[in-house]
């Protein structure tokens, strides 16, 4: 099959969105899209037409039409799974009523889905749900970033509204302070009429005698220091602490913050980063270590296995320059069938018979901050036994398009899976829904029920779901399956066993996390 082109026309022929899969000239385009309101017919109930050159296979679409453009000789079965697939991207990235304003309107993400579907001219073997997925290109990374950046923005607000209100007392306290001895001056000054000498707390002269009630008083800047000021003193000056102006030599445009920092108030303290295998923070280890793996199943609904690869690989991190020279031994189990790839700077001889992963030079250093893969593999099967979760759908007609479906699903291996989500096509919601593990419900916006586990180990290793629904295209209406999860064991047996110098051969501290996500898990 060969795709040319999918469009989005209104029924008097306004095209409102195309995409094109090969390389076509405008006017070529435009000729075919121009052509094909005029050889469908109102009374016809066909879904695809043909010229001398190509064919065009379409559906309606609420008020629009959907076309798309192909070759004659491609399969019509795969053009019409393709069409379908392109007519569930246009519902679900056209939320609300299908009207050429909303079409216009989101004419961006439309484009970007179908190249999604279709590649290079041909179909790609994807569900709504990976489209979703590639189409969200949601980024651990970035987020983390911005985590990152929010924290320590909190902080620097927060410690600049600190030294603010910190700076507001001390202003307050040095001028209450000026205002006190002023007023003990004047007070001196009338020592001389002989009732201030009944108080015994203060001398002719103005100073402060050792039993004073009045000495210890901190509150107002001490009296002590105002006794000997004469009446009218100075008004205190403006800025003791910090000036915010900008002559020369002083702050200039600098913020508060930076300000405070300058003069030697305070000291700026690193905000507190989250600890993660990527985040490169001084105050977590020198040496950090990611074990990763994605898998690939597609099942049969008979229960037999097309196809299983597992893909995995080490990630090196490096934070500290003082800790690069390092050496990973590795302990391997039992991994018939898997096939390891070193990194080219690797020392092979050393990793086939110890299992450490080193450089082969080893005065050379491992890159700081910049993670690097060391270690690869991958494993194909067509053996069942392989896969960490079977599942098997059974799907029983009660007449009409009314159909009873069980569910079952079963551990198969001593693995823990969380996060499990199973997903089954419905064309409308299930009349009756019930499980023995985990929560289940309809998502009308992508049309699946969706099964939920939050874990499946060896305590809940098997389970089922019985539900009764209507589909009008029979059992097919329920496949294909999609499962998804996660894990904190590999299906390779490999473990990180220490980090060492490999200079000296001292430990070195170190982190690791091991992880294994769902690429694609499918039943047909």
């Amino acid at each position: 099959m060969v795709c040319f082109s999918v469009a989005v026309l209104t029924k008097a022929g306004k095209v409102l969105v195309a995409r094109q899969f090969v390389e076509m000239s405008r006017m070529r385009i435009e000729n075919h899209l121009a052509t094909f309101p005029k050889l469908i017919g109102t009374e016809k109930q066909h879904n695809t037409v043909e010229t001398a050159e190509v064919r065009y296979v379409y559906r309606s679409v609420e008020s629009l039409l959907l076309v798309m453009i192909t070759n004659k000789h491609s399969n019509i079965v795969e053009d019409l799974d393709t069409l379908r697939l392109f007519a569930q991207v246009l519902s679900e990235f056209c939320p609300g009523e299908l009207d050429d304003a909303n079409v216009c309107k989101n004419a961006f993400e439309l484009t970007m889905a179908f190249d999604e579907v279709v590649a290079l001219g041909h179909p790609e073997s994807l569900s709504l749900r990976d489209i979703q997925t590639n189409i969200e290109m949601d980024s651990h990374e970035e987020k983390l970033a911005i985590m990152i950046r929010q924290s320590k923005e909190r902080e620097a607000q927060e410690e600049m509204k600190r030294k603010a209100k910190s700076m507001a007392r001390e202003k307050g306290g040095k001028a209450m302070g000026g205002m006190g001895g002023a007023g003990m001056a004047g007070m001196a000054g009338m020592a001389g009429m002989g009732g201030m000498g009944a108080m015994g707390g203060f001398s002719a002269g103005g100073e402060v005698s050792q039993g004073s009630p009045f000495a210890p008083v901190d509150a107002f800047g001490g009296f002590g220091a105002g006794m000997q000021t004469p009446a009218f003193t100075k008004p205190v000056k403006k800025g003791t602490g910090m000036q915010l102006g900008a002559k020369k030599g002083q702050l200039g445009d600098a913020s508060l913050l930076q300000a405070m920092t300058q003069e030697g108030e305070i000291a700026l303290v690193a905000p507190t980063v989250l600890a993660t295998p990527g985040a490169a923070s001084g105050g977590g280890p020198p040496v950090q270590l990611t074990i990763e793996e994605k898998l690939s199943v597609t099942l049969m609904r008979d229960g037999g296995l097309q196809g299983m690869e597992v893909k995995g690989d080490v990630q090196l991190l490096v934070t500290d320059a003082n800790f690069a020279k390092v050496c990973v031994p590795l302990a391997l189990g039992d991994n018939a069938g898997f096939q390891f790839k070193t990194h080219p700077n690797i020392d092979k001889a050393r990793y086939g018979a110890e299992g450490v992963l080193g450089l082969k030079d080893v005065s050379r250093a491992f890159p700081t901050n910049s993670s690097l893969g060391v270690l690869k593999w991958r494993f194909q099967t067509g053996d069942d036994t392989h896969v960490p979760l079977l599942v098997t759908c059974w799907p029983t007609a009660t007449g009409g398009d009314a159909f009873e479906v069980n569910l079952e699903y079963e551990l198969n291996g001593a693995h823990e899976l969380r996060d499990v989500r199973i997903s089954i096509p419905l064309a409308s919601a299930p009349l009756s829904l019930s499980s023995e593990t985990g929560d289940a419900a309809y998502d009308a916006r992508s049309k699946h029920l969706v099964w939920h586990i939050p874990i499946i180990d060896a305590s809940s290793s098997s389970s089922t779901i019985e539900f009764t629904a209507s589909a009008s295209g029979g059992a097919d209406a329920f496949f294909p399956i999609d499962v998804s999860f996660s894990s904190p064991r590999t299906l390779c047996q490999l473990d990180v066993t220490g980090v060492f110098s490999s200079e000296g051969g001292a430990p070195v501290p170190f982190f690791k996390h091991a992880a294994l996500t769902v690429e694609s898990y499918t039943i047909l």
